[in-house]
């Protein structure tokens, strides 16, 4: 009997011990506005107009923005930012059709974003950001940091 009981306890610790997987999570540190800024090569309002998934997860989702105002950094009218695929590795999801304000730095000479990068949805529209453009809880104050927002140039439309 105690032999038994002795093997159910060792298969049950085996199983506890070679079975489990460490879980992973994004944590994010809560930085200011201005310190978002500076951490960023390039920060502008956009609409999200495409996407390409990555063809493996240890490769980065790409997506496509219109930019229409730009508070740091000089992007072009079409901006295409990288973020991982898990949002457990900080990775980060747009919806296309919907505007952001984004955040993005440099990396291997492309731009990244994630989800501790402070990229916040705001109201449809093509000009600078206002107050009430942002999202319930965002602090208005936050346009002031941000700097002044100098416009995009798009490019000519074929006529």
């Amino acid at each position: 009997m105690w032999r038994r009981l002795l093997l159910v306890l060792a298969l049950a610790a085996g199983t506890l011990v070679f079975s489990s997987v460490p879980a992973y999570a994004c944590k994010c540190a809560l930085t200011p506005v201005k310190e978002r800024v500076q951490n960023s090569a390039v920060v502008f309002t956009g609409v999200a107009t495409g996407f390409k998934a990555a063809g493996s997860p240890v490769r980065q989702h790409v997506y496509t923005f219109r930019a229409d105002h730009a508070y740091k950094g000089k992007p072009k009218a079409t901006v295409k930012v990288a973020t991982n695929t898990e949002s457990a590795a900080c990775g980060v999801k747009f919806a296309r059709g919907a505007r952001y304000l984004v955040f993005a730095y440099k990396s291997d000479g492309r731009l990244v974003t994630g989800s501790c990068s402070g990229n916040t949805r705001v109201a449809k529209g093509t000009g600078p950001l206002k107050a009430a453009d942002l999202p319930t809880g965002v602090d208005p104050a936050t346009i002031k940091q941000l700097g002044k927002a100098k416009p995009v140039r798009q490019p000519p439309q074929a006529a």
